[in-house]
């Protein structure tokens, strides 16, 4: 019997989703001519829970509920690591619509959506796979984008996604969506050329985007690309202003098509910003308005699953906010009501360790762990195990080795040759 949390997150309302496996979603898809849309998702990801309650299951999804099959790809369940590997990630949720006769990727949508966004990426991907008709160059380019990478083609990727920009009519829908692809993939590449285009494009670009979860992500992109560019860059903080400004006008814009766990996103990006820019007041008071809204959204869920889709939000407020027996609390709770759920007393322990409350979080965090596949949040997991155990005095070396053998395990684009660099950095100044 599936857990409630998995229950929930696999219903959809409308849509019939084939659930972790997908070589059957792929051979339903071929048998209908259709193509598929592909959720990859982890139980961890609050986006990916708050997609599948908030934005899936809405009835403005039934339009196009028999255009595609749908297939559901959980990212840290072992039957799924072919698939995983297949089609390599860097954010979750990722949704994939692929032709499934040759396996080629249609479109490919990063994040957070609201219906409308999600509706029109499925119809289309459907529009290309019925018309069989070469792409139009915009399209065409962003597609190319997308290949590049999955192929973990960093410049590559971003120049194909700066050319879908440019060859983007200034009405087109579709614009917003590549210019915050184009400015993630330039962040991603990193070089200084790249980070300067970035921020370049953030000050030419950043009121082309609209009012949704993607306005805000190219903005908090185009933030980013700025402050890795020299302190003294008069232009990296006209980046700074104007990303603070433009999260400011949409988390104020009631009517913005954000989702709850897309505007608390937003806020917490927004907050970050304003302490870095020394407004530490303002940052306080958006922290409070977004304990307001997250308090609200779970008094107003039906049950503990649904509400516990914002316990991660919740638990960040609180700790910023100085209130740890709240997070404590909330999450211990949430505990007695999921107990099948490791995400709990994962997130418990991480309060508890806050709070100095040793011996309590290392039986939290092992309670978690003793409910968590061989997965990568289990190598996080295992770090803040770790960290537990040395804020203790206790040795924390056995610990550390599972974390190099679970990633190691990973598959292939979810492993971190850094993160391996250093796990065994931390067992070679442990032996000495």
């Amino acid at each position: 019997m599936l857990p409630a949390l998995l229950l929930i997150a696999a219903s959809h309302g409308s849509l019939h989703f084939i659930d972790d496996d997908y070589p059957k979603a792929l051979a339903t898809a071929r048998a209908q001519h259709k193509p598929l849309f592909v959720d990859f998702w982890a139980t961890w990801c609050h986006s990916c829970l708050s997609m599948q309650r908030f934005v899936m299951s809405d009835p403005g999804m039934k339009p196009v509920a028999d255009e595609v099959v749908w297939a559901s790809i959980e990212t840290e369940t072992e039957k799924n690591k072919p698939a995983v590997e297949q089609y390599p990630l860097d954010n979750w949720p990722t949704f994939l619509l692929i032709d499934p006769e040759g396996e080629k990727v249609l479109g490919r949508f990063l994040g957070s959506g609201s219906v409308q966004e999600i509706r029109a990426f499925v119809q289309e991907g459907v529009r290309a796979y019925a018309s069989g008709k070469k792409l139009e160059p915009a399209a065409a380019a962003q597609r190319e984008g997308d290949q590049a990478r999955m192929r973990g083609e960093l410049k590559a990727s971003a120049e194909a996604y700066g050319r879908a920009v440019s060859l983007s009519k200034p009405a087109d829908p579709a614009r917003p969506e590549r210019l915050t692809l184009a400015a993630r993939a330039l962040l991603k590449w990193g070089a200084p050329e790249a980070l300067r285009a970035c921020a370049k494009l953030g000050l030419v670009e950043a009121r082309n985007t609209g009012d949704s979860a993607m306005a805000a992500d190219f903005a908090s992109y185009v933030d980013e690309c700025a402050s890795q560019l020299p302190k003294t860059d008069a232009e990296a903080a006209r980046v700074h202003a104007l990303a603070i400004e433009r999260l400011k006008e949409i988390t104020a814009k009631k009517d913005a098509p954000l989702a709850v766990d897309d505007r608390s996103d937003a806020m917490a990006n927004l907050v970050e910003m304003l302490d870095t820019a020394g407004q530490h007041d303002e940052a306080l008071r958006t922290m409070r308005e977004r304990a307001q809204l997250l308090e609200q959204a779970a008094a107003a869920a039906p049950d503990a699953t649904m509400a516990s889709t914002f316990d991660p939000h919740r638990t960040d407020t609180y700790l910023y906010l100085g209130e740890a027996p709240r997070a404590e609390k909330l999450l211990a709770q949430r505990e007695k009501q999921m107990p099948a759920d490791y995400n709990p007393p994962a997130r418990l322990a991480r309060v508890l360790l806050e709070e100095k409350k040793l011996p309590e979080a290392e039986a939290a965090v092992d309670r978690a762990l003793s409910m968590m596949p061989r997965s990568q949040r289990r190598v996080g997991i295992l770090g803040l195990k770790a960290r537990v155990l040395k804020a203790a005095g206790k040795p924390a070396d056995a610990v550390v080795r599972e974390q190099l053998e679970v990633l190691r395990a990973l598959p292939a684009p979810q492993r971190s040759p850094e993160q391996e660099t250093r796990l065994e950095e931390q067992l070679k100044t442990a032996a000495k």
